[in-house]
This record gives structure tokens, sequence and C-alpha cells, in this order.
């Protein structure tokens, strides 16, 4: 999904190449010069000596020091190797602590043609749905001015109307916490081009996705969501989000390098990094987000580390404050949880709390930069890495390296719990196939839910493994249970656990994903156990009895026997396999739409509404086909005994019946474009 801590086009489970400009791949190119500025106090009411901490031993092997010098050279010893592996063209790292920036660095290029190398004191970067952070602050900002009130209705706000769900409002407090239970919204979330960006008001009212959820009982998280308290906070503060940001925020916090504005300011647009999506491919344009309070923000790394520095010091940064202790506390702590024994939201971070040292943080993905944002509020670090380049391996550096510090410094030992009992009967009741919260249900994007869906298995062993959850080698994790519907991952320390009602499976999650969003069962009438048999099988018979056409015509022409039809059976027979290429066309434009979508989030940008509306003709048209081949099985069946040609007519009306079914069940037919 882009613009979420997971995947750009928000249909991931739990979910480009361009031309070369450099005849060299990116990950071939030679390291330039690390640009650091270590030891630098950015708070000016700080210590001028970097903050250390020692933690006691677990057993025998020593916890390092967390200092400058150790977490160089084990920051040192990971991004290289991950930029090498994985073709990112750089990445910035930077770590502060008890009120200093105990790491900036920069590594690989910002630029890889003209060899710029990544700077985190100067080159901006896109942190993705990291924007988030700074929309949510606002909002507690004028919550204590009084402004806003985080329990009323939204609609108190805005200038058009949120649709209820059932006579049942949505507050900010749901915005904030991604469970105000709107559909995924993925028109214009990125603008093809500077002529094609919108105004954040005019955006909301354009693209407002149905309500799928009641308020408060369902996390999916949304970039709609996010986007409508930024467009609530110019209304309340009477000025534009951007402004407002850079009034209230960026001053404050001497964040002069940073800006939500698109495109960037001529003074900052120089230094922002190249945007890569793929290995040695040429960068592609700066990226334009339309919900811009949901991920529009260019930053540099220290510019981000003062933003932590603030949230780690209660709300401070030097002289000046942007949120009162009070509030920040409020902001930092538990708002939802919604499975029990797993992670929870707070008023928009993401919190871990379930083991180790409480983390609160957000992730951020746009198509070429993966960014990660971590607090240890208790311990006063904060961690800000971002990546440009292949998304899979921006992902996998943030992971292993946020990872590996809390690992490597603040060490929980495991307690050794045994499997319960219960593992079987409760594996048993998990078994079946679920589907991601965060999704679409009104329009053609349900398709993505049809090809995306993960299944629980039950292990020989009593374990249970979950398709969507990987390891780092990519192989399916296994969970045993170790307290009632709670499971650990084998050889691992990640849980998953299950949501019940009585017998019922509500929801499961593992804290490997944010609470923003989980697993729910998919109902049996929509299940693609038997879905997606029946539709390769409607498929295959329409594409079977296409290739077999000719075929037989060449035999009977050298046979010498002649088909014995009247001409109305001649007709409806010929309708048939004209109405076939139609339907095989739909299907095929679909397909392509979907992998077109796919590659670049920004063709949703309303380019391929054309297309879309051409498959819509011939979904419709797949109606009357489906009645001339009905009535071409009837002419066979009651024509002389042929028993071929009726298994034949029948299989294909069956087929085209089916093809009905789909255009309506999958969502094609919606009048509105909004998706």
């Amino acid at each position: 999904m882009v613009l979420s801590d997971t995947d750009p086009t928000a249909s991931q489970t739990f979910a480009n190449p361009l031309p070369a400009s450099d005849p060299a791949r990116i990950e071939a190119l030679p390291p330039p010069p690390s640009v650091v500025t270590p030891d630098l106090t950015l708070d000016p009411n700080a210590a001028s000596t970097p903050g250390a901490i020692l933690v006691e031993a677990v057993g025998a092997a020593p916890i390092p020091q967390l200092g400058a010098a150790d977490l160089e050279a084990y920051v040192d010893g990971l991004v290289p190797q991950a930029i090498a592996r994985g073709g990112l063209a750089g990445a910035v790292v930077v770590v502060v602590k008890d009120g200093q920036l105990l790491l900036s660095k920069g590594y690989g290029y910002a630029d890889v043609e003209r060899r710029k190398p990544m700077d985190p004191a100067r080159t901006l970067l896109r942190p993705g749905s990291i924007s988030k952070l700074f929309t949510w602050t606002a909002v507690m900002q004028l919550v204590e001015r009084g402004k806003l009130d985080l329990d009323a209705d939204v609609n108190t706000y805005l200038d058009f109307k949120i649709r209820d769900y059932y006579g049942q409002s949505i507050t900010l407090r749901h915005l904030m916490t991604h469970s105000a239970g709107f559909e995924e919204s993925s028109k214009h979330l990125f603008a093809a081009d500077p002529s094609r960006l919108r105004k954040l008001g005019d955006y909301l009212k354009a693209v407002q996705p149905r309500r799928i959820y009641a308020p408060g009982t369902v996390p999916a998280y949304s970039n709609y969501g996010a986007a409508l308290a930024g467009y609530i906070v110019e209304r309340v503060a009477d000025q534009p989000f951007d402004d407002y940001v850079e009034e209230h925020l960026f001053e404050p916090l001497r964040m002069h390098r940073s800006s939500f504005r698109q495109p960037l300011p001529k003074g900052l647009a120089g230094d922002m990094a190249q945007s890569y999506v793929a290995a040695g491919a040429a960068p592609v344009p700066f990226e334009l987000v339309n919900p811009a309070p949901a991920g529009s923000l260019s930053s540099t790394g220290e510019d981000m580390a003062h933003f932590m520095l603030a949230q780690l010091d209660q709300g401070r940064y030097g002289s000046d404050a942007i949120l009162q202790p009070h509030t920040l506390q409020s902001m930092q702590a538990t708002a939802l949880r919604p499975i029990p024994g797993l992670d929870a939201m707070a008023l928009g971070f993401f919190r871990r709390d379930g083991r180790g040292p409480v983390v609160i943080g957000h992730g951020g993905a746009t198509e070429a930069f993966q960014s990660s944002l971590m607090l240890l509020p208790a311990h006063r670090l904060g961690v800000f890495i971002s990546a440009d380049g292949p998304a899979r391996a921006g992902r996998a550096l943030h992971r292993d390296l946020i990872e590996g510090v809390i690992q490597r410094y603040y060490p929980s030992p495991l307690a050794d719990l045994p499997t319960l009992p219960t593992a079987h009967l409760h594996g048993e009741q998990l078994r079946g196939r679920y589907e991601n919260s965060r999704g679409s249900a009104s329009n053609f994007l349900v398709m993505a839910r049809l090809f995306g869906s993960a299944t629980v298995v039950l292990n020989d062993d009593d374990t249970i493994a979950v398709s969507s959850l990987r390891g780092r080698d990519g192989r399916i994790k296994r969970w045993r249970e170790i307290e009632p519907y709670v499971w650990r991952e084998v050889g691992g320390d990640s849980r998953l656990a299950a949501k019940m009602s009585g017998a019922e499976v509500v929801a499961i999650s593992s804290d490997d994903v944010p609470a923003a969003m989980w697993l729910q069962p998919v109902p049996g009438w929509r299940s693609p156990g038997w879905m997606l048999p029946l539709l390769f099988a409607t498929l295959g018979v329409q594409a079977l009895a296409l290739c077999l056409w000719p075929i037989a015509a060449v035999v009977r022409y050298q046979t010498q026997r002649r088909l014995r039809l009247d001409g109305r059976e001649r007709d409806l027979r010929l309708l048939t396999m004209f109405g076939l290429i139609a339907n095989l066309s739909l299907a095929g434009l679909w397909w392509w739409l979907l992998v077109r979508a796919e590659a670049s989030v920004r063709a949703l940008d309303g380019g391929l509404d054309g297309w879309m509306r051409l498959a819509q003709l011939l979904g419709l048209l797949s109606v009357p086909i489906a009645i001339v081949a009905c009535l071409n099985a009837r002419a066979a069946w009651r024509g002389p005994l042929q028993r071929l040609r009726r298994v034949c007519a029948v299989a294909i009306a069956a087929a085209c019946v089916a093809t009905v079914w789909f255009v309506f069940a999958l969502k094609t037919m919606s009048w509105s474009l909004v998706y």
C-alpha cells in the first residue's frame, strides 16, 4: 500500500522496470564516503555529550553499551551490505538518545547518475505515511486549544457530509486509530503529474469511500481518514494545511528543510533524492500525493531527528513546545487494542507493548522510499531510517535495523512456555481462509481480495501456519499455542492471536503486523476456495470451446460431414462463439487493468477509466451472451441425438452464466468509478 507501513497498493494480504540511465547497476556502484555528523547536540538544552546506557547482562553474553561508537559500527555492518544485496540506491539512518543526536549517517547515493551521496543533514527523502504523525500532532494541538473534540462527529467540522454507517457517525478518535470503517481508497492517491494535483477538499469530496464496518469495531488502515483529519485541521485553524504545519510544527522544531508542499519549493527541490523503484533503472518523477496529510512530507534525516526529540522530551524542543506533556502522554498511550494479547494503536502511533520494551512508531512507503520511525519513550531512544530503491529490499533493511537495535541493546529473554493441550482444538477452529480488513468491498478492487487471501492450516504437530506470514527466509512461519488463543512463533518471539466470539473466529493477527488491520474469515459464499476454481473452469471451458471450433470445422471438412443445423440453430451457434470471444476479452482486459494498477499506483489517477468503461460494456454484454448460449444449449438438446454437441453446448452455457455472476459478484459494474 503506498502511504502505509506495509505495501503500496493496499491490497496486501497482511502485499516498473524503466530504461536504465546508467549502464552500471545500482548495487555495483562503488560506495561514496559516508556522510556522518555524530554526537551533534540538537536540543539546545541538552548536555554536550551523547547519552549512553549500560544494561546488565542476562546470562553469559554481555549487553553492549549503547553509545555512538558501538552503534555506528553495528549500523555500518548492516546497511552497506543491505544496499548492495538489495539494489538500493541509498539510505539514511538517524538515531537520537537522551536529547542528543547519537548517529546521523548517509549511505549510498541520492543521485546515482551524478554520484551524489546521501547526506542526512541535506538530502530530502519521502517518509510516506510517517507524514501522518505530523497530522495527528496537529490534531492534538487543536484539541489542547479547545478547538477540536476527539469524540465529536467529524461532520461538525466539515463542509461536506461523511456518510453514516447505519446511523453511526465517526470521530477523530476513530480516524486516529484507523477504526472509522472506511474501505480502501486508491483512486487519485498519487497524481500522474502536477497538473492533476487536487486541492485537499476537492480530493476528499470526489473519492469518499464507503464505510463497510461499524466505527470502532474493525481496524482498517485508511489514508483517506488521515487526509480527512488534515482537512479538519485546515478548516478549524482557518489556514491551508501546509501553512499550519510550517507555522506550528516545522518552525518550533527548527525543521527548516521539510515541507508538505508539492512540487517542492525551489530552495529544497535541488536537494531531493532521486526516486528509484528498481535496481539499475532510471529514477521516476517526484511522487505527487493527493491526500497530502497522509503522505506528502519531504524531509531530511536530521529534521526527523528534531521531531523524535520532541516526542521523547514531553513535547519540547529547546525552548519551544509543540504539545503539553499530558497531551503527549495521552497521544502515546494505548487507545485501541483490536485483539487481546497483541499490540495496540495509540492515537496515531503503532504501539508494540507485548514483548520487550514499549515501542511506538510508524512506517511509511511510497513507490520509491521505504521508511520507519521508532521511539522507545522509556529509554529516550529514537531511530529513523529511510531507504531509496526497490520496495522489498527497503522494507527488509528497516525491519532488520530496527529489530536489530532493540535486540542488541534491550534484549528481552523469552519465558520457556509449554504448548497448551488445547493446541489441536483451537488450531482446528482457526483453519480456513482469511482476508485483510484493509481492502475494497464496493468496486473492482475486490478482485485483489479474491487473489490475495490467506490460508490457515493445522500442522501434524499441532502448530498452525498462516500463508501470508513469512520469515526473513521467505518460509511460512509456524506457531504453537502458549496461552488460550495466543500462539508464539516457533524459533522466534513473534506472537499470533485470535479474537473469538464464543466458538467463532472474529479475526486473527500477529504482532508482525500493525494493529491498524487484521485478518478476518472470508464468508463462505465468496470464498476463494471455490470461486477461484470456478473462475478458472469458466474461462477454461470458453477458451477450449474457441480452440476446438476451428479444429472441428477442419475435421468436418476433411470427412465431408456437415452440421445438421437449421438457420436459427446456426445463428445461435455463431453468436455464441462470438460471445465467447467477448467474454475472454473481458477477462483479459480486467487482468491487464489489475497488472497496470499493481505496477504503479499512479495508473489509478483516472488514466485507466476509459478502459474500465470498456470493460463494463463488455460486462453488460455478457448478459445477452449468456441468454444466447442458453438458447443454443436448448436447441442442441432438442435437436437430433448428438451427445458430444449437447454436452459442449450445456458446458458453454453454464460457463457464460457463471461469467455473468462473476461480473456482478466482483463489483465490476459500479456506476461511479470511485475505487
